[in-house]
């Protein structure tokens, strides 16, 4: 049985191993760098600009990360980071992880709108959810791997 509990600096490198592991299909090599980065200087701080971010937790092994916040502090939340290590794909931990911080995000910030980026290989997953693409940019990430920017509203 899993379990998503949250991030403590522990955690880092089995969150590292989950992101490589989605190298390059869903995740391109220069987002090693910046993830490395998010992990090294995340903090739950209190008041505004709060981060959020989780692990998920399969038989003692950490196998997924994701997290929310409202980064720029304009009331709109931004899912951050939210990932499956490759060997657990299509076991319904994505689902998990995703239903989980939907959940967290509609008791913390009623009503407000969450958004997402991700690549043309991710987006099929979170449009099942009830995130609407708002915008395409060609070879954002790398060339040929496109970002669709995605909103979901709460009601």
């Amino acid at each position: 049985m899993s379990q998503i509990r949250e991030y403590n600096i522990r955690d880092k490198e089995a969150c590292l191993i989950a992101l490589k592991s989605n190298v390059p299909q869903f995740f391109a090599e220069d987002e090693i760098n910046l993830f490395e980065i998010f992990l090294d200087t995340f903090e739950n701080k209190l008041g505004s600009n709060k981060t959020y971010f989780y692990v998920i937790v399969l038989a003692n092994e950490i196998i997924g990360c994701g997290g929310f916040g409202d980064k720029d502090n304009t009331g709109i939340i931004s899912l951050a980071w939210g990932l499956i290590n490759k060997d657990f794909h299509k076991k319904g931990f994505g689902e998990l992880l995703l239903k989980y911080r939907l959940e967290l995000i509609k008791r913390l910030y009623p009503l407000k709108p969450i958004i997402v980026d991700t690549t043309q290989y991710s987006f099929g997953f979170f449009k099942k959810y009830g995130f609407i693409v708002s915008k395409i940019t060609d070879d954002y990430y790398e060339k040929g791997m496109h970002r669709y920017d995605m909103i979901f509203k709460l009601e």
